[in-house]
């Protein structure tokens, strides 16, 4: 049976309605661990340069240059990987619904009428692999936002329309 108030057609895929984000999202989210790390990462080789302008070529230097590029690198992957494992998001009757995390779970939950407005974001990673971040604007919520990155433009666009009904009242009480 489906859910015809469902913005997805065919319903919740799974037994779960809890959607994990889409495959693409572990990519987008390595370029941009990457792009993040690669700053700590070019620490070492700065440091590495200055101890071979210094004191000469030796096997600290070298130790200096490849350690701190290394770590990053791997922090990086491990992030990436568990920012994509450790998320899973659902849209239902109460409004939005955002669990992260693995160690310290959080699951969040934004009522269709706190939804100030919804902003779609695209930065360069996400274009090229067809992902927004999905910004929701709230009135007493944490900062007053929840933003998730990964998500399918497809499904993004949806979340918006579904959260943000066609017809609200104004203040001064008329439909608009």
């Amino acid at each position: 049976m489906t859910d015809t108030s469902s913005p997805w057609p065919d319903g919740w895929p799974g037994d779960s309605p809890w959607r994990p984000l889409p495959d693409d999202a572990r990519r987008a989210f390595r370029w941009g661990y990457a792009f993040g790390w690669s700053i700590p990462g070019l620490l070492g080789p700065i440091a590495a340069a200055i101890l071979v302008f210094t004191d000469g070529p030796s096997p600290t230097a070298l130790g200096v240059a490849l350690v701190p590029p290394v770590l990053a690198g791997g922090l990086a992957l491990w992030q990436s990987s568990w920012a994509f494992r450790y998320t899973r998001w659902r849209l239902d009757e109460d409004g939005f619904r955002l669990r992260r995390g693995c160690w310290w779970r959080r699951e969040m939950l934004v009522p269709r009428a706190r939804v100030q407005h919804l902003d779609i974001e695209r930065g360069p990673i996400e274009r090229r692999f067809g992902l927004a971040t999905l910004v929701i604007h709230t009135a007493g919520f944490h900062h007053g936002e929840l933003r998730q990155a990964g998500f399918a433009e497809d499904d993004a666009m949806r979340l918006r329309d579904a959260l943000v009904p066609a017809l609200r009242e104004h203040d001064d009480g008329h439909a608009g």
